[in-house]
């Protein structure tokens, strides 16, 4: 939670990244389902990264992509 701009998307990109780095397996839930290019702009960080990002369509309930994301992640043995 914060204003626009503030770097929280980026900060998601840098934590997955150390911590892809230090071995574990990062799964990222694209929530920002409303803001222009929010989805777009988390998969260039996911990829950076190494981690694996779950995604809906724009205006999806961001709900819903959490619970889609800690369902794979579960499903998949994520540590993160």
């Amino acid at each position: 939670v914060g204003v626009n701009g503030a770097g929280k998307t980026t900060t998601i990109g840098k934590l997955a990244a150390q911590l892809t780095r230090a071995g574990l397996n990062v799964y990222i839930g694209a929530a920002d389902t409303f803001r222009a290019a929010a989805i777009d702009q988390l998969a260039v960080w996911a990829e950076r990264a190494g981690a694996t990002m779950i995604r809906q369509e724009m205006g999806s309930d961001p709900a819903s992509v959490a619970f889609d994301t800690l369902k794979s992640a579960v499903a998949n043995k994520a540590d993160v």
